[in-house]
C-alpha cells in the first residue's frame, strides 16, 4: 500500500487554498474548475456544519470522494453506485466503465487515507431503501447515470436522506439540465425553500432551506464570476449548432422561416 498522499496536518492549508492536489491521487472525470467548485462547497460545508456527512451517487473510482476522505471534519461518507459495465446517457451513447467495482474503489482510496468512514451501497436509488443511510446527510453529490430520469430519482432520494437543511450538488449539468429543471419544479411545487445556482465548469448547486454555501467567500467568488460556467455550457453545445448549420438543415430552416414569416419584421 502506498503511504497516504496528504497528511492531515497539511489538509487545512490545502482546503483553504482550494488546492487541486487534494484530487491528485485518483483520476477524476472533472475539469480543474469543477474541482475548485467542489472544494469551495466542501470548505463552506465544513464551516457551516462540523462534523458533516457526505453522500455521493456515482463514485466509480472514488475521485470525488478523496477530498472528503481526507477531511477530519467529514465524519461519514456514503457512496451509492449501481456499478454497471455501461449505462445510458442523454447524449445518445452508452458509456462503458471498465472494472467498475466497489472493491476496486476502496482499494484505490485506501492509498489516500483509511476508508473506515465510508459506507458503500451497490444499487440504484430508485431501488434502495433510504433507511440504509443511517444518519442525516449534509451535502449530496449526484454524478451517477447521466439521464434526466435518473437525476430526478437521485434527487428524490437525496431529499429523503438530507438533513433539515443541506445542499444537493449536481455534476455534468450541461447534460442533465432538463432533469435538474424538473428537480427545481418539484421544489417549487412542494413549497420547499431553496437557492439554486451554477458554478464553473458544469457544477449545479441547490441549497435546501437555510444552508448558505453561497455566503462563503470561496463560493461567492466563483458564483460572481460564473461567466465560466455560462460560456462553458454554450461551448459544450456548439457542436449541435455547427451541425444544424450544415447546408440541408440551413435550407430547411430558410424555407420554413419564409413560409411562416418568422424573418419578416414590419
Amino acid at each position: 500500500m502506498q503511504p497516504h498522499l496528504v497528511h492531515m496536518t497539511d489538509f487545512e492549508n490545502a482546503i483553504n487554498s482550494l488546492e487541486l492536489s487534494l484530487f491528485k491521487a485518483i483520476e477524476s472525470q472533472s475539469t480543474d474548475d469543477d474541482k475548485r467548485s467542489l472544494l469551495a462547497c466542501q470548505l463552506a460545508t465544513r464551516l457551516l456544519r462540523r462534523p458533516y456527512t457526505y453522500l455521493e451517487i456515482g463514485s466509480y473510482l472514488g475521485g470525488s470522494i478523496q477530498p472528503h476522505l481526507l477531511d477530519p471534519a467529514c465524519e461519514r461518507i456514503f457512496s451509492i453506485d449501481k456499478r454497471p459495465e455501461s449505462q445510458p446517457d442523454e447524449r445518445g451513447l452508452a458509456y462503458t466503465y471498465r472494472n467498475n467495482s466497489t472493491a476496486r474503489m476502496l482499494e484505490i482510496l485506501s492509498a489516500v487515507a483509511p476508508t473506515e468512514k465510508i459506507k458503500t451501497v451497490d444499487g440504484s436509488t430508485s431501488e434502495i431503501d433510504p433507511s440504509v443511510i443511517d444518519r442525516p446527510v449534509d451535502v449530496c453529490f449526484i454524478d451517477g447515470e447521466h439521464t434526466d430520469g435518473a437525476v430526478v430519482a437521485d434527487f428524490n432520494f437525496c431529499c429523503k436522506v438530507l438533513a433539515d437543511s443541506g445542499a444537493i450538488i449536481f455534476h455534468d449539468a450541461t447534460i442533465t439540465y432538463n432533469g435538474i429543471d424538473r428537480c427545481i419544479k418539484l421544489l417549487n411545487e412542494s413549497g420547499v425553500s431553496y437557492r439554486a445556482y451554477s458554478l464553473p465548469s458544469i457544477v449545479f448547486v441547490i441549497e435546501i432551506n437555510s444552508f448558505p454555501l453561497h455566503q462563503n467567500p470561496a463560493v461567492l467568488d466563483l458564483l460572481t464570476n460564473n461567466y465560466k460556467s455560462y460560456i462553458f455550457s454554450l461551448q459544450e453545445t456548439d457542436y449541435y449548432r455547427r451541425f444544424a448549420q450544415k447546408a440541408p438543415f440551413r435550407l430547411y430552416r430558410k424555407l420554413l422561416a419564409k413560409w411562416q414569416g418568422k424573418n419578416v419584421f414590419d
